[in-house]
């Protein structure tokens, strides 16, 4: 195992995973080594938020696979994974989609990137068995 991946993290402060999926505006994006698990924050990715004006859940908001989620599942396409405080069973469909996998969770970012490459090198020595 060795190379780079990327994470797309959903952050009103750029310090903590605190934002919903689908009303976060954008997200933060992190290449991550593989082996060190060092991260850099290599830009910002803005989305159009999928749930507005307490629509979520409906047939025009976030719900149901609707145009914008699909939008922001496209437009993160590139990353492996995703972190937020809260998401979603369709935006989880969306996303992967693209085979992006998805992770509810409230940490600070470091914290939070961490046990995602924790997670990924089990997973990987698990698949070598």
């Amino acid at each position: 195992m060795s190379g780079t991946y990327k994470v797309a993290v959903a952050t009103s402060d750029g310090k903590t995973v605190d934002s919903h999926f689908g009303h976060a505006q954008s997200f933060l994006i992190f290449e991550v080594d593989e082996e060190s698990g060092r991260s850099e924050d290599i830009g910002e990715r803005s989305v159009r938020a999928a749930c507005s004006g307490g629509q979520c859940g409906s047939q025009e908001g976030c719900g149901d696979g609707s145009s914008p989620m699909d939008k922001i599942a496209e437009a993160l396409s590139d990353v492996q994974y995703v972190l937020a405080a809260r998401i979603g069973p369709h935006a989880i469909r969306a996303l992967a989609k693209y085979g992006v996998t998805a992770f509810d969770i409230v940490l600070p970012i470091g914290e939070a990137i961490s046990k995602i490459n924790d997670y990924r090198k089990k997973t990987e020595e698990r698949k070598n068995k």
